[in-house]
């Protein structure tokens, strides 16, 4: 477990540089953080299984996590007066790359590759430690908890949000199929397609 504290320390500070620190792009920092993690961890998880269930459970959970999303923009923006600034802050970033490029790294560097590193690593390796529940809340944390250092409320309880259901759908089909293609359409299409705001 010493390297899964290790690794996690790491994402705290990488994730920390990408949010906190206003040098430099969110795009290459992001990306950069996400290979050097999934590089790290050298995940060597089963084959995932991909066939026309795992996918449809992808494209159904993009969907739902997409109403989540909407309806909780909607009561947010009701009860906390900051809401709607801290959610145009997180649409600001679209400004540092170009649309093509940016759906590029979410299709095809930082959603599979925090999969790989948020389920299939860090909640796996906990989950083996200490059990299925236990190992579960352990990556919703983590995965929220990383968020932090933006310092924004509303992108942690977004995290904390898409960490449960990504956390638990991976706990469910012990497969990172359907995360990876609910966490790729869901990031695509709330972020560049359909934005909430």
């Amino acid at each position: 477990m010493k390297k899964w504290f290790g690794l996690l320390a790491l994402a705290a500070v990488c994730f920390a540089g990408v949010f906190a620190v206003p040098h430099g792009n969110f795009w290459v920092k992001i990306t950069l953080t996400v290979l050097l993690l999934t590089g790290l961890s050298r995940v060597k998880p089963k084959r995932p299984v991909v066939n026309f269930t795992e996918v449809v459970l992808g494209i159904l959970g993009a969907v739902v996590l997409y109403g989540v999303f909407w309806f909780g923009n909607y009561l947010s923006a009701q009860v906390f007066s900051f809401a709607p600034e801290q959610v145009d802050s997180i649409y600001a970033i679209k400004q540092q790359g170009n649309k093509m490029a940016i759906a590029a790294v979410l299709l095809l560097i930082t959603s599979p590759g925090e999969e790989i590193f948020w389920r299939g690593y860090i909640q796996q390796t906990a989950m083996n430690r200490w059990g299925r529940i236990p190992g579960c809340l352990a990556g919703i944390a983590a995965y929220a908890g990383v968020h932090i250092a933006s310092g924004n409320f509303m992108l942690v309880g977004a995290a904390f949000t898409a960490g449960i259901f990504w956390c638990l759908l991976y706990s469910w089909r012990r497969n990172l199929t359907a995360c990876v293609v609910s966490h790729c359409l869901w990031t695509v299409g709330v972020f560049l397609l359909f934005p909430i705001r």
